[in-house]
C-alpha cells in the first residue's frame, strides 16, 4: 500500500501514535495548534476557518485512505472498527497533517474490486458520519460543509487508490466542501473548489 501513495505511509499491526478516537478528542487543540503554525508560517494571523476545515479533512482522511487503499490493494479490507472503538490510528508530521496511518487487522475479501470498495465505503461512512456530526469546529460549520467533506475525502481516497492499483482514476470531482486554503496569503482555490463552480455558474 505505502509504496504507491504519494504522501502517506500505511503501517499494519498497529494503530500508531493516536487512535482515530484519540485524534478526534485532540481535534479542538489540533485546530488551535494548526492556526498557530499557519500564522508563524505566513507571518500573519490566519483565519480560524482554515484550520477548522483542514483538521476535519485530516480526521476523515484517516479512515477514508485506509478503507480505500486496503480495498484497492486486496484481497482484503481494513477493519476500521466502530465509532468510539477505532482499530486505526495516525502519526502526524511536524506540519500537523497525517503522515503515517496504522491499522491492526485486515478482513479477507477476494471479491471484485468494486464490491470491496462498496463495503469499504459503508465501513468508512459508519465512522465518518459521527466525526462530522460531533466535530468541535472553532467556527460555525454547516452540515453541508461537514457531510460534503465526508464525501469529498472518500472520493479523493478512491481516486488515489485506483491510480495506485493501475486503474484510471477519472476526472477530478467537483467538491462539495471548501478547505478555505485561498484565505492564506498568496494561495488560491484548489481544483474542484465549490467557490469556483459558483463563480462560473457550472
Amino acid at each position: 500500500m505505502s509504496a504507491h501513495h504519494g504522501y502517506l505511509t500505511f503501517v499494519g499491526g498497529t494503530t500508531l501514535g493516536r487512535t482515530l478516537d484519540e485524534a478526534f478528542a485532540y481535534s479542538a487543540q489540533w485546530q488551535r495548534e494548526l492556526t498557530e503554525e499557519n500564522s508563524r508560517l505566513y507571518a500573519v494571523r490566519t483565519p480560524d476557518q482554515v484550520a477548522t476545515a483542514f483538521v476535519l479533512q485530516h480526521l476523515l482522511t484517516i479512515p477514508a485512505q485506509l478503507a480505500a487503499f486496503g480495498a484497492s490493494s486486496g484481497p482484503w479490507r481494513v477493519d476500521l472498527g466502530e465509532p468510539g472503538m477505532s482499530r486505526i490510528g495516525v502519526e502526524l508530521a511536524p506540519g500537523l497533517y497525517p503522515a503515517r496511518l496504522g491499522f491492526d487487522r485486515l478482513i479477507p475479501d477476494d471479491r471484485p474490486l468494486e464490491a470491496r470498495l462498496r463495503d469499504a465505503r459503508t465501513a468508512y461512512e459508519r465512522v465518518a458520519h459521527p466525526i462530522a456530526t460531533d466535530y468541535p469546529a472553532a467556527v460555525k460549520t454547516s452540515s453541508r460543509q461537514r457531510f460534503g467533506m465526508v464525501q469529498d475525502m472518500w472520493e479523493q481516497a478512491v481516486r488515489e487508490s485506483r491510480a495506485a492499483a493501475g486503474l484510471t482514476p477519472g476526472l477530478t470531482p467537483q467538491r462539495r466542501s471548501c478547505c478555505f486554503i485561498y484565505a492564506l496569503p498568496g494561495l488560491h482555490e484548489c481544483a474542484g473548489c465549490p467557490r469556483v463552480s459558483v463563480a462560473t455558474g457550472s
